[in-house]
C-alpha cells in the first residue's frame, strides 16, 4: 500500500485519484481476506489520525455503507470522517459533503453582509463552493470537537443510518451557520 502523505490543501483531480487508486485496493483486500483488509483499514486510520485527508475521505467512504461481513456501517462516523476531510481542505470531500450543507451555503449567500464575506475571503466563481464548503466543515469539527485522533481511538460499532441521525446533523449545521457567518466575516 502507498505510504499516505499529510498535506494542507489537497486539489480536486489529485485527491480523486488517490482516493480511486486507494479504494480499489480496499475493495480487492476485502475480496480476498477480512484480516489483511482490516489490518490495512488500522494502517489507513492511524494516516487519517496524522492528519491525511485522503484516507478521512476513504475512511468516511467505508464507514457509510459498511463492507460486508468485516465492518459495519456507522452513520455518525462516517459524518465525522467527510467533514474533517472538508475541514482540513479536501476539494473532494467538500463536493461530497454538498449535498449535506448545500443549503448552509444559500443562507450564507443571502446573507446581508456577503459582499463583504466575498470581499475578505477573495471568493470568486471558481472557489465559492470551496471556500464556503470548507469554512463550513471547519466551524462543525471546531463547535463539535470532532478530532482525528479520537475518532482512531473509537472502537468500531453499527450504528446504521436513522432519519434522526440526520435530523441531527441538519440540527447541528443550523446552529453553525451563524458561527460560520462571524468566521467568514472575521
Amino acid at each position: 500500500m502507498a505510504r499516505l502523505r499529510s498535506r494542507p490543501f489537497v486539489p480536486y483531480t489529485e485527491a480523486f485519484e488517490e482516493f480511486t487508486n486507494l479504494r480499489v485496493e480496499f475493495n480487492k483486500l476485502a475480496e480476498k481476506s477480512e484480516q489483511k483488509f482490516l489490518a490495512e483499514f488500522q494502517k489507513l486510520k492511524v494516516a487519517a489520525a496524522r492528519e491525511n485527508t485522503v484516507a478521512m475521505d476513504l475512511l468516511a467512504y467505508y464507514y457509510k455503507s459498511g463492507v460486508g461481513n468485516v465492518l459495519d456501517e456507522n452513520y455518525t462516523r462516517y459524518i465525522q470522517w467527510e467533514m474533517l476531510s472538508a475541514a482540513r481542505g479536501n476539494q473532494l470531500a467538500i463536493e461530497k459533503v454538498q449535498f449535506l450543507i448545500g443549503y448552509a451555503c444559500d443562507i450564507i449567500m443571502d446573507d446581508e453582509n456577503f459582499d463583504l464575506i466575498v470581499y475578505k475571503n477573495d471568493i470568486d466563481e471558481n472557489n465559492l463552493l470551496y471556500v464556503l464548503g470548507k469554512a463550513i466543515a471547519k466551524i462543525y469539527v471546531r463547535e463539535y470537537k470532532i478530532f482525528p485522533v479520537d475518532l482512531y481511538a473509537l472502537e468500531d460499532e453499527a450504528q446504521p443510518f436513522k432519519k434522526e441521525y440526520f435530523g441531527n446533523f441538519r440540527h447541528q449545521i443550523d446552529e453553525i451557520i451563524p458561527k460560520t457567518i462571524k468566521y467568514l466575516l472575521s
